[in-house]
């Protein structure tokens, strides 16, 4: 995760991930996540892709989509798609003038039932909610992807004693434009971190939620997620969406991923046939 090298400063690369041939749908596919000052406006200018390998360079623009929908917050966050020849290419994005090499890893290849998606460990996230997330998500066959972004002594003992932990993932979330603090991105950086977070499981998780961390989620019928799920979704097979509500009536989704491309918040962007529980 780094800025994008232009005098400028107005695109910041967060990550990107790639698809392989074993990816049937998104197959050779490159999904990219960016965060932006509002006033860039990057979702009406182009941002041009190079494409090469040994032999060959091809230009092109990339499809880029504004998972924000305001103008509230200071920065906002960008997705773009590229889709790559069969052979592994090198990826570098032309920024004002300036090309700025994409670092893009491999997606979660790994079968998982269901990943919950969380916002990014910071300011008044307490260390227990995350511990007990830790714990009971695995237990019921879920997988927790988190973003750590506190400089607070006990965050980083907690930090130690969750990568001992099965059935979870930590990931940093980086400074950018030299700021240390999450107050100007849109609710300290919720949008962003979930789209991460779909791009990296989106073709290796049945389902994924995304919650908050003083929400938890327990499977009420049966004794896993996937079972809970798919007893819903079996007999709907154009379904995106499962909505239920916690226990402060806030609707809350849980979604196959491979019927949405983007987030904002907790919700995607798309919206497909739902089901309400």
């Amino acid at each position: 995760m780094k800025e994008l090298d232009s005098d400028e400063k107005d695109l910041f690369f967060v990550s990107a991930y790639y698809y392989g041939n074993e990816y049937g749908f998104y197959e050779n596919q490159v999904s990219l996540t960016f965060i932006a000052p509002r006033d860039a406006n990057w979702d009406r200018r182009k941002i041009i892709v190079i494409k090469s390998n040994d032999t060959s360079a091809v230009l092109e623009p990339m499809k880029v989509h504004r998972a924000t929908p305001h103008n509230v917050c200071r920065f906002v966050t960008l997705q773009g798609t590229v889709t790559l020849r069969n052979d592994l290419m090198d990826l570098e994005v032309l920024v004002n003038k300036n090309i700025a090499p994409i670092r893009y890893l491999p997606a979660d290849n790994k079968q998982r039932d269901l990943v919950v998606c969380t916002p990014p460990i910071y300011g008044n996230v307490r260390w227990q909610s995350v511990l007990l997330a830790a714990h009971v998500y695995p237990r019921f066959g879920g997988h927790l992807q988190t973003y750590f972004s506190n400089s607070k002594p006990e965050f980083y003992e907690l930090l130690e004693e969750l990568k001992r932990l099965k059935g979870i993932s930590v990931t940093p979330f980086p400074h950018f434009f030299g700021n240390t603090k999450l107050d100007e991105i849109e609710f300290g950086g919720i949008t962003v971190a979930n789209a991460d977070c779909l791009s990296k499981y989106k073709s290796s998780a049945s389902f994924i939620t995304f919650l908050e961390w003083n929400e938890l989620l327990i499977p009420k019928t049966f004794d896993s997620y996937f079972s809970e799920f798919a007893n819903y979704f079996e007999s709907e097979i154009f379904v995106g969406l499962l909505e239920f509500r916690n226990a402060n009536g806030t609707s809350k989704v849980v979604t196959r991923p491979l019927l949405i491309d983007s987030v904002w918040l907790n919700e995607p962007v798309e919206r497909p046939f739902k089901l309400k529980r």
